[in-house]
């Protein structure tokens, strides 16, 4: 299966991410999981601050609006914080140590990031937590083309974006590192100001 232009939407990602992966790191670091998941953006928005999927997922890292919530975003009419690449990641590495300690696997871990963790721990239940039987076997109800193969995904992103030069020959321009700096209002002042 293959599409037109993927080659160059997951380079212009790549990019994209020299932007967050130290503070991405960083916040998987803190959380005691794999710094190598903090290419999971890969897979969900190649890195597009505002995207939007279909069915509800926002941001960089996907959150349905219910998951966003239940991972201490605030998701309401005034305030979306799925759209904060920072505040997401930090909910996405609580999200996915919450799924290993759960599913004691982390390529069931990583898969549950598109299928739901109730999802992977039927599978896991009929199959095992060999990722592989898994994606042979399982018939899930919603368990589709994007769930059978994300985990797949995951995998070859990590190495196509770890990997640059093998990959992109004619380089990539990574994007400055973001600057963590918070400016904290002590009243509220109209959007016109700050701008």
């Amino acid at each position: 299966r293959s599409q037109r232009g993927v080659r160059e939407r997951f380079r212009r990602g790549v990019e994209i991410s020299g932007r967050y992966d130290a503070t991405f790191r960083e916040i998987f670091r803190s959380r005691g999981v794999p710094e190598d998941l903090a290419y999971l953006p890969h897979v969900e928005s190649s890195f597009q601050a505002n995207a939007r999927s279909s069915v509800g997922a926002a941001g960089i890292w996907q959150f349905m609006p219910s998951t966003g919530r239940i991972f201490d975003l605030t998701v309401n009419r005034s305030m979306d914080e799925r759209m904060d690449p920072v505040l997401a990641a930090e909910g996405a590495a609580r999200y996915l140590d919450q799924a290993h300690r759960k599913l004691a696997s982390w390529p069931l871990a990583i898969t549950s990031y598109n299928h739901g963790q109730g999802g992977m721990a039927k599978a896991k239940n009929l199959y095992g937590d060999d990722i592989g039987r898994i994606v042979r076997n399982y018939r899930g109800r919603r368990f589709g083309f994007a769930s059978r193969n994300f985990y797949a995904e995951f995998v070859a992103a990590r190495d196509v974006a770890g990997n640059p030069d093998k990959y992109f020959p004619e380089g990539v321009a990574y994007e400055k590192p973001l600057s963590r700096d918070r400016l904290v209002l002590h009243h509220s002042m109209p959007a016109h100001h700050l701008a």
